[in-house]
């Protein structure tokens, strides 16, 4: 069962094994993110608003670190951007627990998450360096998948420990991000070169600037464009469902929800191999598009509502379009720029999706106390299905990305 399981990532060049493991441990301490607001409100005394502003603060500052560190590697290298990267993210963590709660905590805990985007585009952009451009897929869903696993854990202790342990949750997440930044310095090296490099869609001459290659090729910024609708909509998973469950089940529904994600982290694990195996021979935009019908379809039974069992149902369908999606999308990107560029367009298609992270909330949070639940989702189908079937299009129309030479 473990061979067959694993069958979709063998002949993988070893260091990418050694990159799902970094991001394993990664994800596994990934405590004080998701415990920020009850941190904030519950152990630093602050009005929900002022949390929620400060919320957005952290928000708005990891933009610019995310831009920065793809720049950086690109021109310092994966490696060192990583490694720099996640060391001070981890040592800002170790204030934290070192020094009393207080107005420091909330600065250190800001730095630390800046770092943590600071480094987040050279891991993909590694990956892409490591993997051979008919492995991306692969490689790409394999990280994906030691994310998701990481991430059942990481909930669980942090839940535990958060009432009476705060400080050691800080020890523990400096620790978990020293040690993936450690598997990564000893066990992978730095690939990155600056050749002078044909970028993948062009007989011309190299292309040493993003701006210039995404006007060369406007498959890419339309792309773009469409990730932040589908992020725009991903948003309400997080937003709208949890509310719809809030009035409808009373004080169930955090029960009812947590349920839920459940269903999508179990789905995520279970069959991100197989959806890998699936979509493998598909253009990578189809697969995209192919998420977006999925996610259409889920979110017009969240709108349509029913049983439970529907709910769970729908939860299915939007997992099996997640996977499809994201799978796709780092792989698509890597093959379609040439490396000295690989870390700025993480970075920029990380700002876009973003984006529609935080566009999402608010423009559907307007729209829901006027138009209702059901409306509300089958506008959020409607948003979604447009970009699907645009990105069909682009599929159809764009030359797919020839193998890179790396």
């Amino acid at each position: 069962m473990r061979g067959r399981y694993f069958s979709a990532y063998r002949g993988l060049p070893g260091e990418i094994y050694y990159l799902f493991a970094a991001k394993l441990v990664n994800c596994m301490g990934f405590f004080i993110m998701p415990l920020l607001t009850l941190i904030l409100t519950q152990k630093l005394g602050m009005a929900k608003a002022d949390a929620g502003s400060m919320v957005t603060m952290l928000a708005v500052t990891q933009a610019p670190c995310v831009i920065l560190g793809g720049r950086f590697a690109d021109k310092l290298g994966r490696k060192k951007t990583l490694i720099a990267g996640s060391a001070a993210g981890a040592l800002f963590y170790l204030l934290c627990a070192l020094f009393p709660m207080g107005k420091a905590t909330v600065v250190f805990i800001i730095l630390a998450a800046d770092m943590s985007a600071l480094a987040a585009p050279s891991l993909d952009a590694m990956l892409a360096d490591i993997a051979a451009p008919a492995d991306r897929q692969r490689a790409f869903s394999l990280l994906y998948l030691g994310a998701n696993i990481g991430m059942t854990v990481s909930p669980i202790v942090g839940g535990l420990l958060f009432k009476n342990h705060l400080p050691l949750l800080f020890i523990m997440d400096a620790a978990t991000t020293g040690a993936a930044a450690a598997i990564v310095l000893l066990r992978v090296k730095e690939h990155f070169r600056r050749p002078e490099e044909t970028p993948p869609e062009e007989d011309g001459p190299p292309a040493d600037s993003l701006a210039r290659t995404l006007k060369a090729n406007l498959v890419l910024p339309a792309f773009l464009a469409l990730l932040f609708l589908y992020d725009f909509c991903y948003s309400q998973w997080n937003f709208l469902l949890p509310a719809q469950f809030g009035d409808r089940y009373a004080g169930d529904g955090a029960r009812f929800y947590s349920y839920l994600t459940s269903a999508n982290a179990l789905t995520v694990i279970f069959m991100t191999p197989v959806v890998t195996s699936l979509v493998s021979r598909l253009r990578p935009l189809t697969a995209v598009a192919i998420g977006g019908g999925l996610f259409c379809a889920a979110y017009l039974c969240f709108g349509t509502g029913g049983t439970f069992p529907v709910y769970i149902a729908a939860a299915e369908l939007f997992t099996l379009g997640e996977i499809s999606e994201t799978i796709q999308v780092g792989a698509y990107l890597a093959n379609s720029v040439p490396g000295s560029l690989r870390g700025r367009m993480t970075s920029l298609s990380t700002i876009a999706r973003g984006a529609g992270w935080a566009v999402g909330p608010v423009w559907m949070g307007d729209y829901l106390t006027r138009a209702g639940y059901a409306a509300s989702w089958h506008l959020t189908a409607a948003v979604v299905f447009a970009a699907a079937a645009c990105m069909l299009l682009l599929s159809r129309k764009s030359r797919e990305p020839r193998r890179a030479a790396d």
